[in-house]
C-alpha cells in the first residue's frame, strides 16, 4: 500500500528559479496523453498541471519551498549561472530526452527520462560544485531526470495493484531539445514562468 501525500500548495504563488529545456508542443502533447491514462487508472481526484505548464527540472537554482531572501540569493548568482551554462551548452548540438517509464512516488507520479548526451548530468554536477548554494543549504544532487505529470489533491492509501497498473501503462516518448533555459516560477506548478536566460543548443 501507498500512502500519498497531499498538494497543499498547488496553484498558489510562489517564486523559483530553475535550468529547464524546452519542449516543444508536441511533447507535451505527449506528455498529455499519459496524463488522461493516469486519471483513467487512478482511483482519486489528481492534479494535473496544463499542457503549457509541463516541464523538466534539471536543476533547481532555489526551490518553491526554500525560506530564505531569494531575490537577493538570485542576484549574486545570476551571472555565474548564466556563464556556466553559456560555457557548457555553447557548441553542443541539440539532445533528445527520452521518457521510458512512469514511476508512483508518495508524492506525485511523474515520467521519467534519460538523456544520453550526458549534457544534463554534466549541468548539475557542474552546478552543485561551482554554485554557491542558498544560505544553510547543500547543493542539490540528482539521480532522475523527470517530468511531473500528477500530484495528490488528497493523502490516501492507495492499493498496490494501483500502482502496478499505472507503472506498466506503456511509455516512449522521443523529446528533441535544442534549446536550455534559466526560468522564474511564480505560480505552482510552472504555471506561470517568465524565461530568464536561453541557451541554444546548435
Amino acid at each position: 500500500m501507498l500512502q500519498t501525500i497531499a498538494d497543499t500548495i498547488w496553484g498558489q504563488p510562489c517564486l523559483a528559479y530553475h535550468v529547464q529545456p524546452e519542449l516543444s508542443p508536441e511533447t507535451r502533447a505527449s506528455l498529455g496523453a499519459l496524463q488522461k491514462a493516469i486519471a483513467e487508472r487512478w482511483p482519486v481526484p489528481l492534479y494535473f498541471a496544463p499542457a503549457e505548464a509541463l516541464h523538466v527540472t534539471l536543476y533547481a537554482l532555489i526551490n518553491v519551498k526554500d525560506r530564505f531572501e531569494k531575490e537577493s540569493y538570485w542576484r549574486s548568482i545570476a551571472a555565474p549561472c548564466r556563464a556556466l551554462m553559456e560555457s557548457l551548452c555553447t557548441g553542443h548540438g541539440p539532445l533528445e530526452l527520452r521518457f521510458s517509464s512512469l514511476k508512483v512516488t508518495d508524492t506525485a507520479i511523474i515520467a521519467v527520462a534519460a538523456d544520453e548526451t550526458g549534457l544534463i548530468k554534466e549541468i548539475r554536477e557542474r552546478i552543485a560544485d561551482l554554485i554557491p548554494p542558498p544560505p544553510g543549504l547543500k547543493p542539490m544532487r540528482y539521480n532522475l531526470i523527470h517530468s511531473t505529470l500528477a500530484r495528490y489533491r488528497t493523502s490516501d492509501v492507495v492499493p498496490d495493484d494501483i500502482v502496478r497498473t499505472v507503472e506498466a501503462i506503456p511509455v516512449s516518448i522521443r523529446a528533441p531539445v535544442d534549446r536550455l533555459k534559466i526560468i522564474s516560477e511564480t505560480l505552482f506548478p510552472c504555471q506561470v514562468m517568465d524565461e530568464i536566460f536561453s541557451f541554444p543548443l546548435r
